[in-house]
């Protein structure tokens, strides 16, 4: 079971396909979207909700008149994923009905999750929203499979794929108040919270018993470890580093499973590279030998364990936390070189300082 809120700026994002739509105006491109795989041929273009049926036109009109109190800028609606895993469809037997009468109950949850100031205790018959199903999932770019030529993006995934797609107001039915999933204030939603509220609901909607070692499966990180590379290696090309040397670095990555000491080596070179590149032409960009001997002595991750996602208690965390230490170092020092070029009074003037208080901490 995973539940999303689709972030509309990168959600099809690609090449092959573009943005679909922007939530800060009409529902309607969403729609069209959505409507692109009706979940049968007895049921073309049915969205619905808990009080019964409607079509896509019902569903644009309803979400776009929900808008009083937002401007242009505000989000008007949100695009939330509902989706069971292949064990949890075949418990159920893939039942559409049943899967309408989850996400009900899921919506239920996602109002349950706001916290309105005022203190009033929203539930689903506080929203606009409609939903719904989908039988099919496509690969993306971003997939393993896809990376390894597997697959190529837009093939169909296999066996059970059915997932829900809703549509929610980012207005409540009064449109008094404003509700927004992907708000910095996690006290006003918590989205976790809500993805494990609908897991436990499942669980107890439907009697189903997860496995314990599914549940603790880690996530495989090997995708975003090669897209990272793949990126530090797009900003070379740029920097003039020519195909042999990028070559033989995504060797060197694939021998090391782009582990972290060799992420770590990867971003001194492209910073070294990118330093040395103000004073050279692109034609004499190199990467020196002794700077691919570093990626060559990095620490490869040793066992596929290491390439999965662990508990955020345990060691993914640390490392996470390390990585974004190193970034931050990295991005402090670049900053205190430049103040220390730059005359003092202007200095204070970077870092929002007064001359008479050059010592105040500047609140955030």
């Amino acid at each position: 079971m995973y539940s999303k809120i689709i972030n509309p700026a990168k959600h099809g994002n690609t090449e092959r396909r573009p943005v679909v739509y922007n939530n800060k105006s009409s529902a309607a491109r969403l729609g069209n979207y959505l409507n692109k795989e009706p979940s049968s041929k007895q049921e073309k273009g049915i969205f619905f909700n808990n009080l019964g049926d409607y079509d896509k036109k019902q569903v644009v009109e309803s979400i776009d008149n929900n808008v009083k109190g937002l401007t242009m800028k505000d989000d008007k609606f949100h695009s939330l994923v509902i989706a069971p895993s292949a064990k949890e469809l075949e418990h159920i037997g893939n039942d559409h009905s049943k899967l309408k009468a989850f996400t009900i109950a899921c919506m239920e949850k996602y109002a349950a999750n706001f916290n309105i100031s005022s203190g009033k205790k929203l539930t689903e018959k506080d929203l606009v929203w409609y939903a719904t199903i989908h039988q099919n999932r496509a690969y993306k770019g971003t997939d393993l499979e896809v990376l390894n030529g597997e697959k190529k993006s837009g093939d169909l995934k296999e066996g059970l794929q059915t997932h829900i797609h809703v549509v929610v107001s980012a207005r409540d039915k009064e449109q008094k108040i404003t509700l927004n999933p992907n708000t910095s204030n996690k006290n006003r939603f918590k989205m976790t919270a809500w993805f494990e509220a609908n897991q436990r609901q499942f669980n107890q909607q439907f009697d189903f018993q997860p496995d314990p070692i599914e549940m603790r499966q880690p996530k495989d990180k090997t995708a975003y470890f090669i897209l990272w590379t793949e990126k530090k290696l797009q900003a070379l090309e740029k920097l003039g580093i020519n195909d042999k040397q990028i070559t033989e670095i995504r060797n060197i990555a694939q021998s090391k499973n782009n582990s972290t000491d060799f992420r770590k080596n990867l971003v001194e070179i492209v910073k070294e590279v990118r330093a040395n590149s103000k004073n050279q032409s692109p034609r004499e960009a190199l990467i020196l030998p002794e700077q691919i001997k570093s990626l060559n002595d990095s620490v490869a991750f040793k066992s596929k364990s290491e390439l999965d996602l662990s508990p955020p208690s345990k060691s993914f965390l640390g490392e996470f936390k390390s990585f974004q230490h190193f970034f931050s170092t990295i991005a402090t020092e670049d900053f205190n070189q430049n103040q220390g070029n730059l005359p003092k009074k202007k200095r204070n003037r970077k870092k929002g300082l007064s001359q008479n208080n050059n010592n105040q901490e500047i609140s955030m």
